[in-house]
């Protein structure tokens, strides 16, 4: 039998309000489901390794877990991304998730069906809760992901394994991957990131200030510092003639440029063969 490849379900990109998004403004994604962003001093209180665990929980995809699906007996390729999220929410409880959702308790909501908006003559897959009054659909889940994906600067890597040799590899590797970080002691996320802040002579804020600042403000803050750095040293390098200019952006000469790396989501996208990835057409 031929090997076949899922064909992957395209997914609506959405728009957030930057500016709301720096200022920590919540963001309604549908009745009874807002998204609240932390300052790093909520996070520091609250545990880091708790909140990203929260995090990634909230936005992984199946890529992410092949070799827990397969001993499920699950191909990771044929899950979509809010089957899975379906899946995970019964671990996600209020003291998980209360930074990121507020009150919302999205262990205590159960699996459903509504009348699909796109095709009138088929249902579509939600999350609900009587008790909350809230609905989860696949579209408030993909505006809500990619919310959150945004203010922490994530990317998601899809892996698309070719044939059944690389299919069986990638699980290997993910299996490995999985009991090399069981073994591992946590490492912050967030300290190197402040600290080497705390060096940039730029940085306006105090140790005291940093506590107040939102996570998007401060990860801006961090991509900023990296775009002027990268930026004030090219500008040096052409004036003095040592940096061949040619083949450069002349983006990368404005510092002021914006700070949103977002790629289109091919870019994210990795078909694999072989063990090695190939460029998806």
């Amino acid at each position: 039998m031929a090997w076949v490849v899922p064909p992957l379900k395209p997914v609506k990109k959405y728009q957030f309000d930057e500016l709301k998004m720096y200022f920590r403004k919540p963001l309604k994604v549908a009745e009874g489901l807002t998204i609240y962003q932390p300052t790093v001093g909520e996070i520091v209180e609250f545990g880091e390794q708790k909140y990203y665990g929260a995090v990634h929980e909230l936005t992984c995809i199946p890529s992410d877990m092949k070799s827990q699906l397969w001993d499920m007996g699950i191909n990771w390729m044929e899950l979509s991304d809010f089957s899975l999220f379906c899946m995970l929410s019964k671990n996600l409880t209020p003291d998980k998730t209360r930074l990121i959702l507020g009150d919302l308790d999205l262990s205590e909501m159960s699996l459903g069906e509504m009348p699909s908006e796109q095709q009138t003559d088929s249902a579509e897959l939600v999350l609900f809760s009587e008790n909350q009054n809230v609905i989860i659909t696949e579209e408030n889940y993909n505006c809500m992901v990619q919310y959150l994906r945004k203010i922490h600067n994530i990317k998601p890597k899809i892996e698309r394994a070719q044939n059944k040799n690389t299919f069986k590899l990638l699980i290997k590797l993910d299996r490995d991957k999985v009991l090399d970080a069981k073994e591992r002691p946590y490492v912050s996320q967030l300290k190197p990131l402040i600290s080497a802040m705390m060096r940039y002579p730029a940085f306006p804020y105090k140790r005291d200030e940093l506590e107040r600042c939102g996570i998007y403000e401060f990860m801006d803050s961090v991509i900023g510092a990296q775009i002027y750095v990268s930026s004030t040293a090219l500008l040096q390098g052409s004036y003095s003639g040592m940096v061949d200019t040619s083949n450069i952006n002349k983006k990368e000469f404005d510092w002021m440029r914006s700070t949103d790396s977002d790629k289109d989501d091919n870019n994210n996208r990795r078909f694999i063969e072989n063990g090695t990835a190939v460029t998806h057409k």
